[in-house]
């Protein structure tokens, strides 16, 4: 089956890792590739958890934050090369046989934002088996490109803290 976990709400991400945890405690070999997450620096608190249940985590993008704390907007050439990557790699592990779940992290941002072309991945969903449990999230500019999903479930803001000035928390957002 084809997940996507779309929309401007939070949890998106949170949602896929639920399943990833639900799928590995059920006894299913399961991945995770982070696109456009920062680098291979990349340490929030889930990674930990994930490489303590032996799930393999495979981190793509280059560095958004500023040292001045700030988010760097914009798309560069190294941007699109790291999103090819884990594309190239999303679908590598996708038609090995070695995983049963595979969650694309922010994949469908990365669509969005061009950084990954609509036939890029609709390829992928074609080619990658029907037995992998493919679990696609990220804010969906289009939703004309969700016709390749089983199951869309849309995760909507009706309020958000950060609206107020509440800075990220670890634990929390990351």
């Amino acid at each position: 089956m084809r997940h996507a976990y779309i929309g401007d709400g939070k949890g998106k991400s949170t949602a896929a890792l639920g399943l990833l945890i639900r799928a590995v405690g059920a006894g299913l070999r399961a991945a995770a590739i982070y696109f456009d997450k920062g680098c291979s620096t990349y340490r929030h608190h889930e990674v930990t958890v994930l490489e303590r249940l032996g799930v393999p985590v495979h981190i793509k993008g280059c560095e958004r934050m500023k040292p001045d704390g700030t988010f760097r907007f914009g798309v560069t050439p190294d941007d699109r090369r790291e999103a090819r990557e884990a594309l190239d790699l999303a679908r590598r592990l996708g038609q090995a046989g070695e995983v049963d779940l595979l969650v694309l992290d922010e994949i469908l941002t990365c669509v969005s934002g061009d950084l990954v072309s609509v036939e890029d991945l609709q390829g992928l969903l074609r080619d990658v088996p029907a037995s992998v449990e493919l679990v696609c999230t990220g804010r969906c500019r289009d939703e004309g490109w969700l016709d390749g999903f089983d199951l869309v479930s849309r995760v909507t803001k009706v309020r958000h803290y950060f609206d107020r000035g509440v800075a990220a928390r670890p634990g929390i957002e990351y």
